[in-house]
């Protein structure tokens, strides 16, 4: 592989700070109409994987108001801005976003338990419910329809966990009757839910536990 630029540089390699920047670029022509939704998954998808900064400049070519003054965290003779956890967090939901459809729309279980973790496509709309069991829902490595999803969670004396990953705005709309719902934040998070710009990816939370508990937890990555 050459590791050297046209001028006999040594090609510098992408950090995290320069794949995030880009992704948040791409995030911003997304919401400017520039990108379809399939063109931003495909593009932060090369970004995340990207391992030097001239692989970068690429992505954002035909995005910035400017092309031939590119975001100065892709000029390979400046360092890499700060960039903060907020921002960072936002931008890596907003990579998840894939805008693709058939994802799995219920989990149930009775007596049992249900899980939908790891890589799997979330719906705008997902029901989870257990009778007398334990369900989890983990959004964290998921892909998203949109960014905005509903989760609906019923428990009738068994428990549903719901994972988020930070950068998500959680909003818990649920009720229990002799039992719990609500919303937490994992001791290891570094993201406050208060430093969440407004045009965030949104989870909402809603429906009933009954003898059970249905908990909302945002929880940083693995």
């Amino acid at each position: 592989m050459n590791n050297m630029t046209e001028d006999n540089a040594p090609r510098r390699r992408a950090s995290d700070d320069n794949r995030s920047a880009t992704v948040e670029e791409l995030s911003a022509a997304l919401s400017r109409g520039q990108l379809t939704l399939a063109e931003f998954d495909e593009r932060s998808s090369l970004a995340w994987s990207a391992r030097y900064v001239d692989e970068l400049r690429p992505l954002l070519a035909d995005v910035t108001d400017s092309p031939s003054a590119l975001p100065a965290h892709l000029d390979p003779h400046r360092p890499a801005p700060h960039h903060d956890p907020t921002s960072q967090a936002v931008a890596r939901v907003s990579s998840q976003i894939s805008g693709h459809q058939g994802g799995s729309p219920l989990s149930m279980s009775v007596m049992g338990g249900a899980e939908r973790a790891g890589n799997w496509l979330c719906p705008s709309n997902h029901t989870s419910i257990t009778v007398m069991g334990g369900n989890l829902v983990d959004l964290r490595e998921a892909s998203f329809e949109s960014g905005s999803i509903t989760i609906k969670a019923f428990a009738l004396m068994g428990g549903i966990e719901v994972i988020v990953p930070e950068g998500v705005r959680v909003i818990c709309d649920g009720f229990g009757l002799m039992g719990g719902f609500g919303s937490t934040v994992d001791k290891k998070a570094t993201v406050p839910p208060s430093s969440l710009p407004r045009d965030a990816p949104v989870v909402k939370i809603s429906g009933l536990a009954v003898m059970g508990g249905v908990s909302v937890v945002t929880k940083p990555r693995e």
